[in-house]
C-alpha cells in the first residue's frame, strides 16, 4: 500500500513539475508578447504624431521598402495592436487557468504525503510498541 502511494505521489510530483514548465514557457511567450506589443505602440505613436500632406511611409516588406499611406499604416498598426492586446489576454487566461489546475494538484499533492506520513509514523509507533512488549 505505501509503495503504491509513493507511486502515486511520485507521479503526481512529475506532472507538477512538468506543469511548472509550462506556465514558466508561457510566461517566456507574454514577455516576447510584450514586447511585440511595445514596439507597436511606440510604431503607433510614431505615426500618429505624422502631420502635413501625405507625409512618406515606409513598410519593409522582405528586401524590399515600400511607400505605403498614412492612414493605412496608422490601420494596419492598430489591428497589429490589437491583436497583440487580445494574445496578451489569451496567454494571461492561460496562466491563470494553468496556476489553478497546478495548485489544486499541488493541494492533492500535500494531502497524500501528510497520509503517507501519518501512516508511517503509525507503523512506527506500532513497531516500537511490538519491540518494548517482546523485552
Amino acid at each position: 500500500m505505501a509503495a503504491q502511494m509513493t507511486t502515486v505521489v511520485d507521479d503526481l510530483i512529475k506532472k507538477f513539475q512538468k506543469m511548472d514548465a509550462e506556465i514558466q514557457q508561457m510566461f517566456v511567450n507574454k514577455t516576447t508578447t510584450l514586447a511585440q506589443f511595445n514596439e507597436n505602440t511606440l510604431v503607433k505613436g510614431e505615426l500618429d504624431m505624422l502631420e502635413g500632406e501625405d507625409p512618406a511611409v515606409y513598410k519593409l516588406v522582405g528586401p524590399v521598402l515600400m511607400t505605403v499611406s498614412l492612414e493605412d499604416a496608422k490601420e494596419n498598426v492598430g489591428k497589429r495592436v490589437e491583436f497583440i492586446e487580445d494574445e496578451i489576454k489569451k496567454i494571461d487566461k492561460q496562466i491563470a487557468d494553468k496556476q489553478g489546475e497546478q495548485a489544486t494538484l499541488g493541494t492533492e499533492i500535500q494531502t497524500l504525503q501528510a497520509v503517507m506520513q501519518k501512516d508511517a509514523s503509525d507503523a512506527a509507533r506500532q513497531a516500537a510498541e511490538e519491540a518494548t512488549q517482546n523485552q
